[in-house]
C-alpha cells in the first residue's frame, strides 16, 4: 500500500447483532488502498459473531485472539496493520460513506505525520434511526485544539492518523477497559495536534447492552479524571486555559453538567480554590547603572505581601556581585545571578526569562519599585482570570499614570499606541515558551507587547502597582512606529499606524525637551482613559 492506505480496524466481542453493518459501512468507503481488520476478541457466542466476519471472505482480514479487551484488540489491529493510516470502528457503530476518503483529503493538505483528525457525528438508536447529531463548536477549537480532549469531545470512531503516531505513543494501555481511548487521547495531546472536522462523518449507536454504563465504568472513568486533575502540569493547564485555576474551573463545570463525575468536579473545585496560592513566582530585575538605586528595587521585591519564590538578576557583573554579597533580608528568596554585558534591554530581559521557572514571571527595571501589593494582586487577578499578560497603571513624579484602563482584545488598537511600561508588567511563563517576547533584540520594547496582544487579550489592572521613574513608552513612539512599518505583519494597518504617526508629531516637543533636559526629569503624560488611541 501507499502512502495514503488506510487500515480500519473494527474490534468486537459477541457482536454478532450489529457486526455486519459496521463492516458493511467500511466497505463502502470506496478507496481501493483500503483494508479492514475485523478482532474477534474472544467471542464465545457459539461462533455466531466469527461466522458473520468470515462471511465477507477476503474483503476484510478476520483475526481470533483470547478475550483482552478493547485495548488489546486494537493493539492488535496496529500490529497487523498495513496501512499508513489507522482508523477504528466500534462494531455497533457505521462510518458515513466517503468519510475515510475526506480525511484523508484533509491530512493529504495539511502534510504533517503528527496531526490527529476527528469530527463531528450522528447518534443512533438500536434500530439505526438517527436520533441527533453531536456538532461542535469548529471556531473554539480551531483557537485551542486542545479542548477536543479536556471536554470530553472526541469520539474515538471519527479519527483518523497515522499508524506510527499511535505506535510511538505506546498504543492502547490494556489496564483500562473502559477509558483505554481517553487516556490514548490524552497522550496525544502531548504529542500531536487534533483537527476538528465540522462534518458528521461517522454514527454512534446508543443502545442498552454497551459497556459504558456499567458501574465499573464509572468508577474507571472517575479515577482517570482524578488523574488528570493530578498530572496536568500548571504549564500544560496555562496552554489549555490561560492558568491552572482556570482550568480546574473549567474542568470541574464540565464534569459536573456534562459527565457522572460529581465527586471529581467537587475536588476541581476545591483545588481551584487554593491554586494561585500554589503557583511560584519569579521576577526579572534589570539591575541598571546605579548599585544604590538597584538596592531600592530589590528592597521593593522582597518586601512584598507575596514573596516570589526567586529573583533573577540581570546586567553589569559588577552590580550583581554586590547585590549578591548581601543577599536576601531573610533567606525565603532565592537570587540567581545572569550577568552580562549587554546594552540592549531586550536581550537582557530575554536572558532574564531564559533562567526565570516560576509560573509567573514579574519584569523590573532599576530603578523602578513594585508597590507591597504588587505581585499579590496581579497573582490573584491573572489566575481567576486564566490571562497570560497583565500591565498594570503605574506612579510617576508622584503622578498615576492610568494605563491599566488598556486591556481586553486591543488588537490592531495598540499599534496606534502602546502605554505599557516594563515594570508594570507580569506573564504567565507559557507566553514566553510560545516565542512572543523579546526575540528581536533590536526591537523596542513595545514590539514584544504587541506580539503577545495579537494572539491573546490583554489584562489591564487601574491599581497603580509599580513606581516608574523615567517611563519609556511615549519616549519608544518613534522607533516602533519604523519597527511597524518595516514589519510585513503590521505595516498595512494603515489606520492605527497614522494615528501612531499623528500622536508622535503631536508628543515631538516634549520629547525634544524632556531629551535636552539636564536633570533627566522623569516624563508623567496621562494616558487618555479608555486606552492609548481615545485621543487620536
Amino acid at each position: 500500500m501507499g502512502d495514503r492506505s488506510v487500515t480500519i480496524a473494527i474490534p468486537v466481542h459477541n457482536g454478532a447483532n450489529y457486526l455486519g453493518e459496521a463492516i458493511e459501512s467500511a466497505l463502502r468507503q470506496q478507496r481501493a488502498e483500503t483494508e479492514i481488520i475485523v478482532v474477534d476478541d474472544g467471542s464465545d457466542d457459539d461462533g455466531e459473531t466469527g461466522a458473520i466476519a468470515r462471511g465477507f471472505g477476503d474483503r476484510i482480514r478476520y483475526l481470533h485472539q483470547p478475550q483482552g479487551g478493547v485495548a488489546v484488540a486494537l493493539n492488535t489491529a496496529l500490529a497487523n496493520a498495513s496501512g499508513r493510516l489507522f482508523s477504528w470502528l466500534s462494531h455497533d457503530d457505521l462510518f458515513e460513506p466517503g468519510k475515510t476518503e475526506f480525511q484523508v483529503r484533509i491530512l493529504d493538505a495539511v502534510d504533517r505525520d503528527d496531526v490527529c483528525l476527528f469530527s463531528d457525528f450522528s447518534w443512533i438508536d438500536a434500530a439505526g434511526r438517527i436520533t441527533g447529531e453531536q456538532r461542535l463548536d469548529h471556531s473554539a477549537l480551531s483557537l485551542n485544539p486542545r479542548l477536543a480532549f479536556y471536554e470530553g469531545l472526541i469520539n474515538g470512531c471519527t479519527l483518523l492518523t497515522t499508524r506510527d503516531l499511535l505506535r510511538r505513543v505506546g498504543g492502547f494501555d490494556a489496564r483500562y477497559p473502559y477509558t483505554q481511548d481517553y487516556r490514548m487521547w490524552w497522550r496525544l495531546a502531548r504529542e500531536a495536534s487534533f483537527v476538528h472536522v465540522p462534518r458528521c462523518l461517522m454514527r454512534s449507536r446508543l443502545h442498552p447492552d454497551q459497556g459504558s454504563h456499567r458501574s465499573e465504568a464509572l468508577a474507571e472513568n472517575c479515577a482517570f479524571w482524578n488523574d488528570v486533575l493530578d498530572e496536568t502540569s500548571v504549564l500544560e493547564a496555562a496552554i489549555v486555559d490561560g492558568s491552572r485555576e482556570r482550568f480546574l474551573k473549567r474542568t470541574g463545570e464540565f464534569l459536573r453538567y456534562r459527565s457522572p463525575n460529581r465527586r471529581v468536579a467537587d475536588r476541581a473545585d476545591r483545588m481551584a480554590r487554593t491554586s494561585a496560592a500554589e503557583t511560584s513566582v519569579s521576577v526579572v530585575v534589570d539591575v541598571g547603572s546605579d548599585v544604590e538605586a538597584a538596592r531600592r528595587t530589590m528592597a521593593s521585591v522582597e518586601a512584598q505581601t507575596r514573596r516570589p519564590d526567586e529573583v533573577i538578576l540581570v546586567g553589569d557583573p559588577a552590580i550583581l556581585e554586590a547585590l549578591a554579597a548581601e543577599g536576601d533580608s531573610d533567606g525565603t528568596c532565592t537570587r540567581r545571578l545572569r550577568p552580562t554585558p549587554e546594552r540592549q534591554l531586550p536581550a537582557r530581559l530575554r536572558l532574564g526569562l531564559m533562567a526565570a521557572r516560576g509560573d509567573y514571571v514579574a519584569l523590573v527595571t532599576s530603578p523602578d519599585l513594585f508597590a507591597p501589593e504588587k505581585i499579590a494582586v496581579q497573582v490573584a487577578r491573572m489566575s481567576a482570570l486564566g490571562c497570560v499578560f497583565s500591565h498594570s497603571s503605574y506612579r510617576s513624579g508622584g503622578e498615576t499614570v492610568a494605563t491599566g484602563t488598556f486591556g481586553g482584545r486591543v488588537h490592531p488598537e495598540i499599534l496606534g499606541g502602546c502605554p505599557i511600561e516594563v515594570s508594570t508588567v507580569m506573564i504567565q511563563r507559557v507566553l514566553f515558551l510560545s516565542g512572543l517576547l523579546f526575540m528581536h533584540e533590536d526591537a523596542p520594547l513595545a514590539s514584544s507587547w504587541i506580539e503577545a496582544a495579537a494572539r491573546y487579550e490583554l489584562l489591564g489592572l487601574e491599581e497603580p502597582l509599580s513606581d516608574v521613574e523615567a517611563p519609556l513608552a511615549e519616549r519608544e513612539a518613534g522607533p516602533l512606529l519604523a519597527w511597524l512599518r518595516a514589519s510585513a505583519d503590521y505595516r498595512h494597518y494603515t489606520a492605527p499606524l497614522h494615528r501612531l504617526e499623528m500622536r508622535l508629531a503631536a508628543s515631538a516637543p516634549s520629547l525634544r525637551r524632556l531629551e535636552g533636559s539636564e536633570d533627566g526629569a522623569p516624563m508623567t503624560a496621562q494616558a487618555p482613559a479608555g486606552g492609548p488611541d481615545a485621543a487620536a
